[in-house]
Order: structure tokens, then sequence, then C-alpha cells
């Protein structure tokens, strides 16, 4: 297992080199996976591999408020779990949602496993659940993944 870590680390690294050499600019903004690595502690994990949630921001309970409900621009927030198959899939999406609206929505993810108020607050039973806060009111919540619903979501909001 030390050795794929190992592995892994060494590909992102090169990949970040090259990145640099070819365009001058670094490419972690851009690749969620070298973004992963970059922004990991040195205990990296498998998990941050393959689940790239590093670049969306994750609520927690004394955060939420200032985040979401107060923030000035709608936010989609997906909860989601670290054993969950779909909100694996769904995070890269969610990035590239974070990235192609920028200062136009706002967008974060909440881990139900370790933020058990806010999911029991807004009584999460199925993942991925996603809800759009807009104004600090729930105007809208989707209980399965599809890119084509979120984004319409979004622009009905935006």
């Amino acid at each position: 297992m030390e050795q794929i870590r190992s592995l892994y680390r060494l590909v992102a690294t090169v990949t970040c080199l090259m990145c640099l050499v070819i365009s001058g600019v670094m490419c972690s903004e851009f690749d969620p996976l070298i973004k992963t690595y970059v922004s990991s502690s040195p205990q990296m994990s498998n998990d941050n591999l393959v689940y790239s949630g590093a670049t969306l921001p994750r609520s927690t309970e004394s955060e939420w408020d200032s985040l979401v409900i107060k923030s000035k621009l709608p936010v989609m927030v997906m909860f989601v779990a670290h054993w969950c198959g779909p909100c694996r899939v769904s995070i890269p999406i969610l990035n590239k949602f974070a990235w192609q609206y920028k200062n136009k929505f706002k967008f974060d993810t909440v881990d139900i496993d370790s933020q058990v108020g806010i999911s029991s607050r807004y009584h999460i039973t199925r993942l991925p659940t996603t809800i759009v806060f807009k104004g600090g009111v729930q105007v809208a919540r989707v209980t399965q993944f599809s890119e084509y619903m979120l984004d319409e979501l979004v622009k009905k909001y935006m």
C-alpha cells in the first residue's frame, strides 16, 4: 500500500513539474488530482487521490451560517460521504462548476459523517443530496446526481 502511495506522489510530482516546464504556470489549479496532491497533508491516503474534493470548501457547523446562510451569492451544497460512490463521481463536476461559475455562484460540500448536526437539520437520508440556497433560504433540493440537472439549477438560481 505504501508503494502505491509513493507511486501516486511521484506521478503527481512529475506531472506538476512537466506542467510548470510546458506552460510556465502551475497546473494544479485545473487538475483535481494534482490539486489534491499539492494541498494534501504529508499523511496522504488513497481516498484523497480518488475523492478529489480538495478544491471545494467543506462546511462545518461553526462556519455554516457565514459560508452558506449569509452568503450574498447563491450556494449549491452537496451532502457527501467518503464511502459514497456517486459522491466521488459528482465532486469533479462540482469542481468544474465552481471554476465555470466563479463569482456568480458558490459551491460547497458537507461530509455527513463528520457534520451530523447539519445533515440532520436538513433531513439528509440519501446521497448525494444537493441543496441550493439563495438568500439563506433553501430553494431547491435534488436527491440524485445528474450533471445536467445541477447545471440547470445553477442557471435557474444564478
